[in-house]
């Protein structure tokens, strides 16, 4: 779900900013939808912990450059099982959002519940 600022409820946000500070644009998923982007968040960003879930953590440009693909390659797998496509849309959006913000000047960062 797109986003414009900081995003409440039960949700875990990408979003471009720093926590403290202004956040902007961003895509936010429940829990459920961010169980299937964490295990390549944890590869990107070996500094990534599970508590991260909780607060705030700052994405690299290498770990978005890392992510994009990999998150590609996973929903075109789940594309071919069947009913995956909400799983494998999701990850295609995240990709395509992260893909438009490589730039490293951008921080981007990952907010919690």
């Amino acid at each position: 779900m797109p986003t414009d600022g900081l995003s409440g409820g039960e949700t875990i946000q990408f979003a471009e900013g720093r926590w403290p500070g202004t956040i902007g644009a961003g895509v936010a998923m429940t829990e459920m939808g961010f169980d299937l982007v964490e295990p390549h968040l944890k590869v990107a960003s070996p500094d990534w912990t599970y508590g991260h879930r909780y607060g705030v953590f700052e994405l690299s440009p290498a770990a978005r450059a890392t992510m994009v693909p990999a998150l590609r390659s996973a929903a075109a797998a789940l594309r071919m099982e069947r009913n995956h496509r909400a799983q494998a849309d999701l990850l295609k959006r995240l990709s395509d959002w992260l893909e438009a913000r490589l730039d490293e000047r951008q921080a981007i960062s990952v907010l919690g519940i």
